[in-house]
């Protein structure tokens, strides 16, 4: 820091007042305090500590991490693909780096098992083999074919009586499954399976075990022409209750030799599938595509797309595809980011591009942009209020625009005519209705829609005159209800023939009706709600009477405001070098956020081998838990997985236990929360040093004489006070951003962990307290930005800049809610527009680059990087504005006259003495 650090800030800042003072502590009159000296230097030390211990858990986490894990795939046990070790002794797949998928025997052949069982015939077959009359019931219980507690229903599948019969079935269904005959009959509605295995692809999961393979090549076929084929005949899960009988039936029976023959699969050799046979029987007429990072995708084989078609074989593809990509979300989408990197960068360099249009159209743009947000303020209102008045009486069957024109069209024609009658002093003619409106004399003259009515008489009306329609004597091109008694189609209120040539005619309202009558019913059912929308639509209309009023009122403050923005545009156009602080932000915050990326992923990745229980349990309910209660597998957060191990059930207390858990992908422990405070706490201070970059280089800017603005070296001059003299000030001011933040993220895991433990009670509290801390940091936010502004100006430590910047805002507390309320509408404005931009050129980009790949996750990454940049584009406006408020207040309250002051200020700093001279009279 140099010897300039020695140097106490009391010698030079004794203890300040809270006004802006001439020849005082807060003294402007000559800009920025020149005489400075480095504060809140303490601070730097504890911040060395806080990149110390960063760098130390980093270092331990190189030791044991491995970051593939967060995106490598991982088979239906959670084991990751191209792993050597895996967790709990699971398999090698250091050969194996794609996922694919093969059979799950268990639930294809689901309902062929029960049907061989349960059904009369083989019925029939148990009977045969001496079971005592407790096993029969137990049996009929695990059938399903009397009501007992674990049944709920009976099995759906045909009955089949004769032995004969039920073995010719369950061959005919088995022959397809085992591809004996062609995979197209498979998925055909014609095949013996009938449309079960075509409707199974929106649950693709139950089917299919996602499993580690050397490629995405291996499938039906390999297993089909390897000679080291493995061959597997069915087993049941020990805790099915039909597994005893189902044993009964392969060692003897009628139906032993169909068990045998018919339920033996071939499976993938071990060269090609690391597991258990049970887990590698692959699934005929089922191929696959590889997909980035190691995924494969499905594709049908040629004989299926000859039987069903290849639009029903893409349906299928694609419906598989997307029920696992549900599961693997974080791959695919690094997968998408990774084929359109190029189209990315382009995005990311026309955003910055658009930004600096934005900012620099804003010196020109900025007094329309500021009345067109407060106009939209108010029209939002106006529009709120009247969607909730028309809602409150929208007829079922109309949209809300329908009922909306209705009544503007009604209240258009009752003013109109309210206003003729006024003009030539007529009276109002009544606009009487009863019945079906034959009685009616009024003088509306348009449809519901608006359209204008023809004469009667003439034109499409032509035939209607008086006689025989009595009632239009007079009628000119009013609306009315003409029909002769004798007439058998009769209208049901009154109508007229309209000017417009697609519409012949329509209906009629009675001037000043402004709510239809709704024949149908309302689109609201509940009276209640829609007297309640009618309030709401009054008061939202209040607030927007209210709102015109204050916009009224608060006029001159409202120019003031438009004043200040001016010249934080002029500012931006003067030092157009300004927009290089943001880009370095950026560019630094990128590199940091790429580094600490890389860095905690080391950490996140370690996974304690006793985070995830080991053990086997009996249920399902046991290892995952309900809605009320917690699974063992899942009693904490990050949670894991559960999955069943049919081939390695236990037994627990004569109970077999075949539901197992996975781990997590990721983990958080002290290393990790150590590393995320040093994130935040650097996010912070990359931020701070920006604003105060920029509210040094307004103030050197502002107080220059006019004729010299933007040839002074504002910028240097502001970048060499941040870094000589106020780096301890900044650091602190962010340290209290990053705990505050840290502590509300904190409460954000806290709030998982409730929900994982099924404590909603708790899980509630700690989002309400989130709330609150957030507003907390936004206030601190505000405050920070302020007391940097004050650092900046004035040289002050940051509790002397935070006292300061706390009394000046409370001292002109309309004046700064004007303008951060303008700067907020100009920034919303800002953001829509680099955003809409951005976004824009990016599917531009993509369709040019990439036309065959899915554009809504590409394009929701071009809008969050474009919300980034707009941003940082929009902090040095937004910096810009406050800091030259704080200069105008700084010389309001000095009573400072002189030839500094912009010319878009003049209506309120009388500028008829030059800087020199207003100091000049302070010196004795």
């Amino acid at each position: 820091m140099g010897a300039c650090c020695c140097g106490s800030e009391t010698a030079t800042h004794p203890e300040s007042t809270t006004r802006f003072q001439k020849g005082g502590a807060n003294d402007l009159s000559c800009g920025p305090v020149q005489n400075r000296s480095c504060t809140d230097l303490w601070c730097l030390p504890f911040l060395l500590v806080a990149w110390v211990a960063y760098l130390v858990v980093t270092f331990a986490g190189f030791a044991d991490g491995y970051p593939a894990k967060l995106y490598l795939p991982r088979d239906f046990s959670g084991a990751y693909c191209s792993v050597e070790s895996n967790w709990n002794g699971g398999p090698n797949t250091l050969d194996y780096k794609y996922l694919g998928f093969t059979m799950n025997v268990t639930a294809t052949t689901d309902l062929i098992v029960k049907q061989l069982l349960c059904s009369s015939a083989g019925d029939s077959v148990i009977q045969t083999l001496g079971l005592s009359s407790s096993s029969y019931d137990a049996y009929q219980c695990a059938c399903c074919m009397v009501p007992c507690d674990s049944c709920r229903s009976s099995y759906q599948f045909s009955d089949i009586t004769s032995v004969s019969s039920l073995q010719s079935t369950v061959q005919g269904k088995m022959e397809e499954l085992r591809g004996s005959v062609s995979a197209g009959s498979l998925f055909s509605p014609a095949g013996n399976n009938g449309d079960v295995f075509t409707n199974m692809w929106q649950e693709a999961t139950k089917y299919f075990n996602p499993v580690c393979l050397p490629d995405c090549n291996t499938n039906f076929d390999t297993a089909n022409s390897s000679t080291s084929a493995r061959s597997w005949t069915y087993e049941m899960a020990a805790d099915n209750p039909l597994a005893t009988y189902w044993e009964m039936l392969k060692t003897s029976g009628a139906l032993q030799a169909t068990i045998n023959d018919q339920f033996t699969f071939k499976a993938l050799p071990l060269s090609h599938c690391p597991y258990g046979p049970s887990k590698c029987v692959p699934m005929p007429g089922v191929e696959f595509n590889a997909e980035p990072l190691n995924y494969c995708s499905f594709k049908m084989s040629s004989d299926v797309i000859s039987a069903i078609g290849s639009g029903a074989a893409s349906t299928l593809e694609n419906l598989g595809s997307a029920v696992f990509t549900e599961s693997e979300t974080f791959g695919k989408l690094v997968g998408d980011f990774e084929r359109a990197i190029d189209a990315f960068l382009l995005t990311a360099f026309c955003c910055f591009i658009i930004g600096f249009i934005y900012i620099v159209l804003l010196r020109f743009l900025i007094g329309p942009c500021v009345w067109c947000a407060v106009l939209l303020v108010q029209l939002s209102l106006i529009l709120g209020g009247a969607a909730c008045y028309i809602k409150s009486f929208q007829c079922a069957g109309s949209s809300i625009f329908e009922t909306g024109q209705q009544v503007a069209v009604a209240v258009t024609v009752t003013v109109q005519v309210a206003a003729t009658n006024a003009a030539t002093g007529s009276e109002a003619t009544s606009e009487a209705l009863t019945g079906d409106g034959a009685d009616y004399g009024g003088v509306q003259y348009r449809t519901k829609s608006g359209y204008a009515c023809e004469t009667w008489g003439s034109g499409v009306a032509s035939s209607y005159t008086n006689p025989p329609y009595t009632t239009l004597a007079g009628a000119q091109n009013y609306c009315r209800n003409p029909y002769v008694a004798t007439q058998t189609n009769k209208a049901s209120t009154i109508w007229c023939f309209t000017t417009d040539p697609q519409t012949r005619w329509e209906e009629c309202t009675p001037v000043g009706v402004i709510q239809p009558v709704c024949a149908s019913g309302y689109a609201v059912t509940s009276e209640e709600v829609r007297k309640v929308l009618e309030i709401a639509g009054y008061v939202v209309w209040g607030f927007a009477f209210i709102y015109w009023l204050l916009v009224c009122c608060f006029f001159d403050r409202i120019q003031l405001a438009i004043a200040v923005n001016k010249v934080a545009a002029t500012f931006v156009s003067h030092t157009m070098r300004i927009i290089g602080v943001p880009i370095v932000q950026a560019v630094v915050g990128i590199l940091w956020i790429l580094l600490w990326g890389v860095s905690v992923s080391f950490l996140v990745s370690q996974v304690p081998a006793d985070y995830t229980p080991t053990g086997a349990y009996t249920t399902y309910l046991e290892a995952y838990g309900s809605t009320n209660t917690t699974g063992a597998c899942t009693d904490k957060w990050p949670t894991g997985s559960v999955y069943k191990d049919e081939d390695n059930c236990t037994t627990i207390d004569g109970v077999p236990a075949c539901w197992k858990c996975s781990p997590p992908r990721y983990v958080f422990d002290y290393r990790f929360a150590v590393s995320f405070f040093v994130f935040l706490w650097n996010n912070a201070l990359n931020i701070a040093i920006g604003q105060c970059i920029i509210a040094g280089a307004v103030g050197v800017w502002f107080f220059t004489p006019n004729a010299e603005k933007g040839k002074r070296g504002a910028i240097k001059t502001s970048v060499w006070n941040v870094f000589r003299y106020h780096l301890g000030s900044l650091a602190f001011g962010s340290f209290i951003i990053a705990v505050i933040q840290f502590i509300r993220y904190l409460m954000n895991y806290f709030e998982k962990q409730a929900k994982a433990q099924k404590n909603r009670v708790m899980a509630l509290i700690l989002r309400c307290l989130q709330c609150c801390m957030y507003c907390f940091e936004q206030c601190i936010r505000f405050l920070n930005k302020n007391a940097y502004i004050q650092i900046a100006l004035m040289g002050t430590n940051f509790c002397t800049s935070a006292k300061a910047a706390f009394f000046l805002i409370l001292r002109n507390a309309l004046r700064f809610g004007t303008v951060a309320l303008l700067s907020t509408m100009v920034n919303l404005i800002g953001f829509f527009f680099i955003v809409a931009a951005s976004v824009g050129l990016g599917y531009l980009f993509l369709q040019a680059l990439h036309p065959d790949m899915a554009f809504v996750i590409p394009l929701l990454m071009y809008a969050m990087m474009a919300y980034v940049v707009a941003k940082l584009f929009l902090n040095v406006f937004g910096l810009a504005v406050d800091s030259t408020l704080q200069c105008f207040l700084a010389c309001e309250e000095m009573d400072l006259l002189g030839d500094f002051v912009p010319g878009e200020m003049s209506k309120w700093l009388d500028k008829g003495h030059s800087i020199e001279d207003a100091h000049k009279k302070d010196v004795p």
